[in-house]
């Protein structure tokens, strides 16, 4: 072979080599593919674990958890607790899980359950009878890994203020003697009670439920009333309501309606779907049974209810605060006009009484929720 034609032959190999770089280099250029920041099984663990919406943003300003909790709703948070259930339990001598048992958790002092493995992070924060009050779940409860670096709970947190107010009002009914509410322009602070004004504070957040509200509505008494209370029944709510009692004329009369206020609602009540009032008394559910011999909860039972003497269920006598008590004496009833007066602002009519439910201002609403605590009777109250 002659050299001509080697060079020919070594050309043509040498330009294919260079082809074929040329080719993978434009080709790599177009078609790159580069390693994600975040390892693909990372992100979708922190996606499983933030079913709420993902890694909390910082939070904004909020209001104080007491007034969140002022209007919250304990039937949303125990929706919004299905997210914790795959790690707690919420049963009265529930068994811990991955997390431990959270029956009485409000107010209970940090990393104490019996038999549960604490992290030394968790152990730690705890040092010095830290307590679970209302304040530091909610700040828990927003991000628990950045709140306490190096706790073992995964879960990302709950961004929203409300999903947190409601998720820790529906914790605070795990309890036979809840904590107190707190109060609407505190912080967290828990003020200490017998277990019977906790019994009262719970019946409140009941009653924060149309349902107790308008039980509680004591025409001429002004009550303590907690958020619980408003889930009381009728008389019983009311009792629970009025946990301190105004003393002064001036304040009782501002609290009551003026002659015919009420009739718009009155007038309604006869032309509204119980089913609709049904619905509404869900807020009510954590904390009062409408069943006939349905028992007492954290409130009395509501069976019977309308144009019940106040604070005259017998099973729950010893649950009544004084204030209600009083007020039941003078032979105030659970009537139509009571309860829709207090139902439209349990502060406004009964000033001083512990209920937070902040009412409700729907005219239709009240007379819906009349309607169906109406039928809560074997011989239902003639209607007005």
């Amino acid at each position: 072979m002659d050299s001509f034609e080697f060079n020919k032959i070594a050309g043509a190999v040498l330009g294919t080599a260079l082809f074929v770089l040329l080719v993978s280099f434009v080709s790599g250029t177009i078609f790159a593919s580069h390693a994600p920041e975040t390892p693909v099984y990372l992100a979708e663990l922190a996606s499983a674990e933030n079913t709420d919406g993902g890694t909390p943003a910082p939070v904004e300003a909020e209001e104080p958890i007491g007034m969140m909790m002022a209007s919250a709703d304990a039937g949303s948070g125990e929706n919004v607790f299905k997210k914790c259930k795959a790690c707690h339990t919420p049963d009265e001598g529930g068994k811990n899980g991955i997390g431990p048992n959270l029956w009485n958790v409000v107010g209970r002092q940090m990393a104490s359950v019996d038999g549960y493995d604490y992290s030394a992070a968790m152990v730690g924060f705890a040092d010095g009878g830290k307590v679970w009050d209302y304040e530091t779940l909610n700040a828990f409860l927003v991000k628990p890994k950045s709140y306490i670096d190096g706790t073992k709970m995964s879960f990302g947190g709950l961004s929203k203020g409300k999903d947190r107010a409601d998720l820790i009002l529906y914790l605070r009914s795990l309890s036979n003697a809840p904590a107190a509410m707190p109060a609407a322009g505190d912080s967290a602070a828990m003020t200490e009670e017998k277990p019977e004004a906790a019994a009262e504070t719970e019946t409140a957040a009941a009653e924060n439920s149309t349902e107790t509200a308008a039980t509680e509505s004591p025409a001429s008494a002004s009550s303590t009333m907690t958020a619980a209370d408003a889930e009381k029944p009728g008389d019983a709510a009311a009792a629970e309501t009025t946990g301190t009692q105004t003393t002064t004329a001036e304040t009782t009369m501002a609290a009551k309606p003026a002659a015919g206020e009420a009739d718009g609602v009155l007038a309604m009540i006869a032309g509204q779907d119980p089913a609709d009032g049904e619905k509404v008394f869900k807020k009510c559910k954590a904390c009062h049974t409408s069943e006939e011999s349905g028992k007492n909860k954290i409130g009395p039972a509501l069976w019977n209810v309308v144009n019940r003497p106040v604070a005259s269920v017998e099973s729950f006598a010893s649950k009544y605060s004084d204030a209600m008590k009083a007020h039941g004496e003078g032979g105030t009833v659970w009537n139509y006009a009571e309860l829709d007066a207090y139902l439209a602002s349990p502060k406004s009519y009964i000033p001083g009484n512990k209920m937070s439910f902040a009412g409700l201002r729907k005219e239709k609403d009240r007379a819906a929720i009349l309607a169906y605590m109406r039928t809560l009777a074997l011989d239902p109250a003639p209607l007005p």
